[in-house]
């Protein structure tokens, strides 16, 4: 049998998977769980990101196309309401720990830039997305209007973002710079 690494177990293999099964088992995340387990939600999310899915739907008749190479990723079958309960039900908080410790694993691998100032130098900034209304009613951003904003703290010494926060589209960067920083 031919041995083989495909792209996505290539993306898969940069994730700390001790570290993401410590924060499953801190957040509780599999917790009475019988079918999908948060590594194969947080693949088959990787794989809807990856391939740009844009609805469940996509992203388990693309799942179920490659069904034969699920296995050699250490990923299995998912069902469309299985994935749309698991999205709804587990804790945003133990992708966002794993977020936090890439983050942390890659601003040591970046190279360090020199500034002459004697403060590090950040920078603010913020992109609204337009998104439905109907579906998002939270984002409400004028009275037919939905959106969201996306706030990045950026650290100019590593090119890479400090932290990264979505709030509804009327929030303004000054108000998520003060509570952040």
């Amino acid at each position: 049998m031919a041995n083989y690494s495909t792209v996505f177990n290539q993306l898969l293999a940069l994730i700390p998977r001790y570290y993401f099964e410590r924060f499953v088992n801190s957040f509780n995340g599999d917790r009475y769980v019988k079918a999908l387990k948060c590594w194969n939600q947080l693949g088959s999310l990787l794989y809807a990101q990856a391939s740009g899915k844009k609805s469940l739907r996509e992203i388990v008749n693309g799942l179920e196309i490659n069904n034969s190479k699920l296995y050699h990723l250490g990923l299995s079958p998912v069902k469309r309401s299985t994935l749309a309960d698991a999205n709804k039900i587990r804790s945003y908080q133990i992708y966002e720990s794993l977020f936090y410790k890439i983050l942390s694993q890659c601003k040591d691998l970046t190279p360090k830039h020199k500034f002459r100032f004697k403060n590090p130098l950040y920078t603010i900034d913020a992109s609204t997305i337009d998104v439905c209304l109907a579906t998002f009613s939270w984002a409400k951003f004028r009275t037919k209007k939905g959106a969201v904003k996306i706030h990045c703290l950026f650290d100019h010494s590593g090119d890479i973002p400090d932290f990264a926060v979505i709030t509804e589209g009327n929030i303004s960067d000054i108000r998520i710079a003060k509570d952040k920083l």
